[in-house]
């Protein structure tokens, strides 16, 4: 076996060849913003999955899902839209990262066309009211009036190698990274991801469920601040009478 194998299901392989795709992808980074904006399109476009991605030291989980068997990196396809969708569902492990990166590069550039690289950057960046940055690298041809990545700001982790392996491969690549808290869960800002993908390719998605699930997550996060703040206020000294 080699280290990084893309396999696609054998009733799709004419339909996964046949055609240029825009893909999009990303990892469960800051704000998990890639699987949760990816999961999203695919949920929301009925994506068909049509392959995986194995790897060396993938890790050893699966589960069921309404679509058949939910595995660690899987390959969707909206075909009326030339969509496709990498899902990471977890981060590839250090030793892999350039391998995985490196041969999907090498495939998609063989099959595909375009691709959309989604990520969450540090809201601490943020400079006016913009609700995102982007970048454009082999005129990818998408272009948005707000402002860019700036020189400087490093993209890091199994992103960052996608978009080395991208740029070697010259494959027509656009960043678009919302602004996010790192250490939380952001259906928020998934749901700027996915407003902008859908504008920009003519997707009609509504991010009405990403709203409402981003508010069921702050009340979450502010319960549970609360308590334990009352908590840590139970345990203070307290005075004798």
């Amino acid at each position: 076996m080699k280290p990084v194998e893309i396999l696609i299901y054998p009733e799709y392989k004419e339909v996964v060849n046949r055609r240029k795709w825009t893909l999009i992808t990303g990892f469960p980074g800051f704000g998990y913003v890639g699987t949760i904006a990816t999961r999203y399109i695919a949920d929301k476009l009925s994506a068909v999955k049509v392959g995986d991605v194995i790897t060396k030291y993938m890790p050893d989980f699966a589960a069921l899902e309404d679509y058949g068997v939910m595995t660690p990196y899987e390959l969707f396809v909206v075909e009326d839209e030339d969509l496709m969708i990498l899902i990471n569902n977890s981060i590839p492990q250090p030793p892999e990262r350039v391998a995985y990166a490196l041969r999907f590069a090498e495939w998609f550039s063989k099959i595909g066309g375009k691709a959309i690289l989604a990520g969450g950057l540090n809201k601490k960046f943020k400079v006016s009211e913009e609700d995102f940055r982007w970048a454009c690298i082999h005129g990818c041809g998408w272009f948005f009036e707000g402002p860019q990545i700036e020189k400087g700001l490093y993209i890091v982790g199994p992103l960052a190698m996608f978009f080395t392996a991208f740029n070697l491969r010259k494959i027509p690549t656009l960043l678009l990274f919302p602004y996010t808290d790192p250490s939380k869960y952001d259906p928020g800002a998934a749901a700027v991801f996915v407003r902008e993908v859908s504008k920009l390719l003519g997707l009609r998605i509504s991010v009405d469920d990403l709203i409402q699930y981003s508010k069921i997550v702050a009340e979450a996060e502010a319960t549970l601040e609360e308590a334990l703040k009352k908590s840590r206020e139970d345990k203070g000294v307290k005075p004798y009478m």
